[in-house]
């Protein structure tokens, strides 16, 4: 490995450090506060659209609390693998399995 090769991959490592920590301490400090809330109308009905920490995409019937979509962590078109539509939210989402 050259002098060059090495810094960068020193660089890169110490990157990949900090961004480690950074993700800790986000996650021991994100709140409960969804990091995008919004009304979605579709047809008739009003749906409650949320964007919550770790990068979880939920779709929420504003009058029952029922949870009827759910993303896995950071892609927010794919449905959460085991995903029970109808489910109440539960303050936090599952994790990517």
């Amino acid at each position: 490995m050259t002098p060059m090769e090495k810094a960068r991959a020193d660089a890169q490592a110490a990157a990949q450090r900090t961004l480690q920590r950074a993700a800790t301490f986000t996650g021991l400090h994100a709140t409960a506060k969804p990091l995008f809330q919004k009304p979605m109308r579709m047809g008739s009905h009003s749906y409650l659209v949320r964007f919550v920490w770790p990068g979880v995409l939920l779709v929420c019937d504003p009058a029952t609390g029922e949870v009827l979509a759910q993303s896995v962590v950071g892609n927010p078109a794919e449905l959460a693998a085991g995903f029970a539509p109808g489910t109440a939210y539960p303050g936090k989402p599952r994790e990517a399995q």
